[in-house]
This record gives structure tokens, sequence and C-alpha cells, in this order.
């Protein structure tokens, strides 16, 4: 049995996988779900601790975790989990990746209309580079939950939690960072990798998957027509996890 470490995304916890951690586990595979330091903490201090951590301190914690593991696991990132996955598989053996919408690596270009959009609040803010960045309802409604029904949006709002505003500005302005957090050296991960983005995902568009399958020799890219960014929640869960399914049997994994 293979162990699976699922990397959230943006403004969430280990907690947003839900029910898709548990189909998962029903495929025979063992579900780990961490939460990005200080992201289970209540909100106010989230707040107050999460604003400066980097790209770096993100991964560092989840090496610990992979390493702790019996045998190298796969890996299954969201959104800015994906970017995260990626800088793990850099630095320690793993078996596989998935990326489902995946934030850009440093060699991507990131600011596309709708994602600028999507974080233009933030960056706005002075000291943007150092302050925790909460979540938006508006904009996470219209970029991230766009073809999602109205019952899910209020409920999976009120989990959210800030994000570093750091990490952020190591992702959008990756040449101003001195530490260059968000390069990755795709020759030092082998793996295979699959990519899933969705037809309708304005948070992290399709052209940003399309170019992370790109980097990879043993890569295959999925797009969900008409899916949003939200991959593991509402109407594109099924069809996510079918995708996911096939590709772990195809590899071997199952």
């Amino acid at each position: 049995m293979y162990d699976i470490v699922l990397i959230h995304g943006t403004w969430c916890d280990g907690s947003v996988w839900g029910d898709f951690a548990t189909k998962l586990e029903s495929m025979n595979i063992r579900v780990h779900t961490p939460s990005l330091r200080y992201h289970d903490l209540p909100y106010e201090e989230v707040t107050q601790k999460v604003g400066s951590l980097s790209l770096t301190d993100y991964t560092e914690d989840l090496v610990t975790l992979v390493q702790s593991l019996d045998r190298p696991p796969l890996l299954l990132g969201h959104s800015l989990g994906c970017l995260l996955a990626q800088m793990v598989a850099e630095r320690t053996p793993i078996a596989g990746m998935i990326l489902m919408g995946p934030a850009p690596t440093a060699d991507i270009f990131a600011l596309y209309p709708s994602m600028v959009r999507c974080f233009i609040r933030h960056f706005l803010r002075w000291g943007f580079w150092k302050k925790a960045m909460p979540p938006y309802k508006e904009e996470f409604f219209r970029y991230c939950l766009n073809q999602q029904e109205d019952s899910l949006k209020e409920p999976l709002f009120a989990t959210l939690v800030p994000e570093s505003g750091k990490v952020y500005t190591q992702m959008a302005f990756p040449f101003f960072d001195k530490s260059r957090a968000g390069y990755v050296d795709f020759s030092r991960i082998s793996c295979p990798v699959l990519v899933i983005t969705g037809s309708e995902d304005k948070m992290t568009v399709p052209a940003i998957a399309r170019k992370t399958a790109k980097n990879y020799t043993d890569s295959v890219l999925v797009s969900l027509t008409g899916a949003d960014h939200m991959y593991e929640s509402g109407k594109y869960q099924d069809k996510t996890l079918a995708i996911i399914h096939y590709w772990l049997k195809d590899k071997g994994f199952l």
C-alpha cells in the first residue's frame, strides 16, 4: 500500500480535503492530510504568525513528514500545494506527483489578468511582503468557485484562514527573491507526474498547467471541461478522482 501526502492550497488547512481524502483511502492508499505551518490554528493566531513564513518554511515541514514514512510516497498538491510538492520532490525521493491546478514555479509567467485580480487587494497594501493575506470573499467566489453551486461557497469560505504574504511575494515576484525559493531544478525529479487543470480555472489558469506538464518527461496533462479551481470539492470532485484512479492504476500504484 502506497502513502499519499495531500498538500492543500492557499487559505486552507488539512481539513479541506474532506471526503476527497476518504474516497482516496477507498482506493487502498494510506492518506496523510497535513496542514501547512500555523494553518490549523484559530484565525487570529494565523494572522499574527503566518505573514513572514516562506515557501522554504513550508517545504521543510513537508520534507520532514515525507522522510518519516516507510518508503517514498505519492504527493498530491492543489494550487500552492503543487508548487510545494515540486519543491519537496526536488529535495527528497518520491514515487509520483499529482498536481491539480498548479501554482507557477518561478520559471512560469504568473501575472495573468484573472490571477492579478484575485490577489490585487493584498498587493496594494503597504508591507504586503510580510503581512498575512486574508481570504477575500468576492475574489474567492469569482475566481476559485466560479462554477460551483452557491450552497458550497459560504461553508467553504468559513473554513479559510490567512496566507503568508511572503509566500505570495516569492511566487508573484520571484525576480525579487534573493533566496530563489520558487525555482525548481526539474532534472532532480524523475517520477511520473499527473497534471490536472480545468477549462474555467481562473485562479491558476490552464496555461500554467500546460507549462508545468512540459517541465517533466514522464507527465500526463488532463483538462476538465467546465471545471473551476476547486477540484477536490463540489461538482467536479468525482471526475477528478476518476482521472486520478485511472492514472494510479496505469502507473502501477494500485
